[in-house]
């Protein structure tokens, strides 16, 4: 079972869906490279809260990713269009699962 990360934010005023995603399409060569990542997928809810979930293989490997990704171009581009004071994210360990 999949650790998840996921982040939440609100995008910079003027800042356009296509571009948000292009930007957050670009970071995935990086997190691909991480260890344990498995994938990631972006949604946006009706207040305009952009939720991005990543899936990991354990809880360490999803805590150290801001760390590992704190460099990459990447993600300093993505930190430009979005208003970081509306940034929240939260690391869920899966207890059970459907069978």
């Amino acid at each position: 079972m999949s650790v998840l990360e996921i982040v939440k934010w609100k995008a910079k005023p003027n800042i356009k869906d296509n571009q948000m995603i292009k930007t957050v399409n670009a970071m995935v060569p990086d997190l691909k490279k991480l260890k344990g990542f498995i994938n990631q997928t972006l949604y946006k809810n009706d207040e305009d809260y952009w939720v991005d979930i990543y899936y990991w293989d354990t809880y360490e490997n999803a805590n150290l990713s801001n760390d590992r990704m704190a460099e990459k171009e990447s993600l300093k581009k993505l930190l430009e269009i979005i208003d970081l004071n509306t940034v929240t994210m939260k690391i869920l360990t899966p207890l059970q699962k459907s069978k």
